[in-house]
């Protein structure tokens, strides 16, 4: 399968189909949908989308799928519960590079824990791909295929094999997770298990930070303007509830972190996962 070129480069948008969903949103924008069935199949096929059999099973799974199937020179990997914008047609020009953008949760609560994962991903060294919106360039995507094949955790995958990671400026906007509890612990749980250096870090940052703000209470109007810049990137509007509910992001933060302490697994799309990749 080959894509029609997009400019000088090939890029070609890859949906991971995970269950049967309204995939109308995705028609003109991308170009496959990997899916595990026939049901699947069938939902692919009523939005009008070309789809391509999952070989290996998981997201994974897919994504090994669309590497080894689809000829292109940048590969596009969405999630089917993000919502189409500015920050795909950017993901479309990163021709050559490993890019991601991130998350914002259109489910308010969620989004107060979310955000903070977008605060390591501006420094070079903690940096990571995000599976809900990633790219990866066809000279790297042999290495690529293998490392989701061993791999049942796309981000940890790709991550490892990636090298330098280009950050986007934009954020995705996202629907969000059936249990916030459950999102909640898979996320810091799988924070620690692919770099426990890392989440020592985070943990120390959120507990501190939440303490300091008890003294000096101008950190939360400085986190509260942040977080009006961050919803206008997003949404193109500021999202007032969010900033009002923004002095709760860190000390939930900080509660989720030190909850996962005791966590050695977690559940990734119906496996189990309890290790590094």
């Amino acid at each position: 399968m080959r894509t029609e070129p997009s400019g000088n480069c090939r890029a070609v948008v890859i949906l991971p189909a995970r269950r049967p969903r309204d995939l109308r949103r995705f028609v003109g924008v991308v170009d496959y949908v990997v899916v595990d069935d026939e049901v699947d199949a069938a939902a692919a096929e009523a939005a009008g989308l070309r789809w391509i059999l999952n070989r290996y099973g998981g997201k994974s799974g897919a994504l090994a799928t669309a590497l080894e199937e689809v000829k292109a020179d940048l590969y596009v990997f969405i999630d089917d519960d993000a919502y189409p914008g500015r920050w795909l047609e950017a993901l479309r020009g990163a021709c050559g590079r490993f890019a991601t953008a991130y998350r914002w949760v259109l489910d308010r609560f969620q989004n107060l824990f979310s955000l903070g994962g977008f605060d390591w991903m501006v420094w070079r060294r903690t940096r990571f791909l995000y599976g809900g919106a990633m790219t990866v360039p066809a000279t790297r995507k042999r290495a690529a295929a293998e490392a989701l094949k061993r791999c049942p955790v796309d981000d940890m995958a790709l991550t490892a094999v990636a090298g330098d990671i280009e950050v986007l400026p934009l954020l995705v906007p996202m629907d969000g997770s059936d249990s916030a509890w459950a999102f909640f612990m898979r996320q810091s749980t799988a924070a620690k298990l692919g770099n426990f250096r890392l989440w020592l870090v985070e943990t120390f940052y959120y507990v501190l930070w939440t303490a300091t703000a008890v003294f000096f209470p101008l950190l939360l109007v400085v986190h509260a303007a942040r977080t009006a810049l961050r919803s206008r990137r997003a949404l193109g509007r500021v999202d007032w509830v969010q900033v009002l509910l923004s002095p709760l992001e860190r000390p939930l933060q900080a509660f989720i972190f030190a909850a996962s302490a005791f966590r050695r697994c977690f559940e990734w799309r119906g496996r189990v996962v309890c290790g590094k990749c």
